[in-house]
């Protein structure tokens, strides 16, 4: 597999409106927040947005609203971080998704209310005008749409049994949302980053108990990776020999929002360059504790260097 190829990440972009305050808000108050800003946000779109920083080729596809907002806040910031978008779809009148915010000073939580009035999701279709040729790696975030991106998902099977061993794509999944259609995506995929929200919906009470009972209820050769928050990482790999990772939180925690979807992405890069798993887990822990000691994700740049350093294989 070629680390040069480009690394695909496939969900949601949206415009993120953040709120910091001095702690959550009560219920029909008044108060002023400590700073607000905009943000493109969206796991898929967040995922690229650290791939990127780390220096991978990193491609998004989604589905775009064509409107000046949407524009201004997210085509524009994709475009400076060199994110391809070549192959996202647009559609006219539609209006942009967008997240309301609240990020806690007191505690670093963040509290989001999702809109999406009527842009549609992708489609299989949407997917089939990617040249599969050009990915080492296909990220897919779980969405309501799962019949349509396990057809995806099934698509870079069909490519695979075709390709040679160098040309194959890694396919991984992010589930983290609590609804039972997550599971078409499982068959088919090499690497399943297990959600602790979706993981508690499927009964389980540690990453522990998740990666052993997630894989005796759907066996397969896949990875399974599975954070839960402060508690540490657990891992089984495609063999079944189980590994797990703690936490590296900063001294102080002031934005846990897009945690997860650095740890994704440093997982993603690194396993994508050839390191192990354990390395992986390990670098992605790492990032993610680095991510949430300040807001947003630029801050990482003048970290990754000494992250990259201290990662071995």
């Amino acid at each position: 597999m070629a680390p040069s190829k480009r690394i695909l990440c496939v969900g949601l972009c949206n415009l993120d409106i953040i709120q910091v305050c001095d702690a959550f808000p009560e219920e029909d108050s008044d108060q002023r927040s400590l700073q607000s800003r905009w943000q493109r946000g969206g796991n898929a779109s967040n995922n690229c947005t650290v791939l990127a920083l780390l220096g991978a080729d990193a491609e998004l596809l989604a589905t775009f609203a064509d409107s000046d907002h949407f524009r201004f806040a997210a085509e524009r910031d994709l475009e400076r971080r060199g994110i391809a978008t070549g192959n996202c779809v647009r559609h006219e009148g539609c209006e942009i998704p967008l997240s309301t915010v609240w990020l806690s000073a007191a505690t670093g939580s963040r509290t989001i209310v999702h809109s999406n009035p009527n842009l549609p999701e992708l489609t299989v279709g949407n997917f089939g005008g990617c040249d599969l040729g050009l990915y080492s790696w296909v990220h897919f975030e779980g969405r309501r749409t799962a019949s349509e991106i396990s057809k995806m998902i099934a698509s870079i099977k069909e490519w695979n049994d075709r390709s040679e061993e160098e040309k194959k794509i890694v396919i991984s999944v992010d589930l983290e949302k609590p609804r039972d259609s997550n599971l078409l995506l499982v068959p088919n995929v090499d690497i399943i980053f297990l959600g602790k929200d979706f993981a508690r919906f499927r009964g389980f009470n540690s990453a522990l108990e998740a990666v052993y009972g997630f894989r005796k209820e759907f066996p397969g050769s896949y990875t399974i990776i599975c954070p839960w928050g402060s508690s540490g990482i657990a891992a089984l790999d495609a063999n079944g020999q189980y590994l797990s990772c703690g936490v590296y939180p900063p001294e102080t925690v002031r934005d846990t929002l897009g945690a997860g979807d650095t740890f994704c992405a440093g997982c993603i890069f690194q396993l994508n360059r050839g390191s192990s798993l354990q390395a992986a887990l390990e670098f992605g822990s790492k990032l993610a504790g680095a991510k949430i000691g300040d807001f947003g994700f630029d801050h990482l740049g003048g970290k990754i260097p000494a992250l990259l350093e201290g990662c071995s294989k």
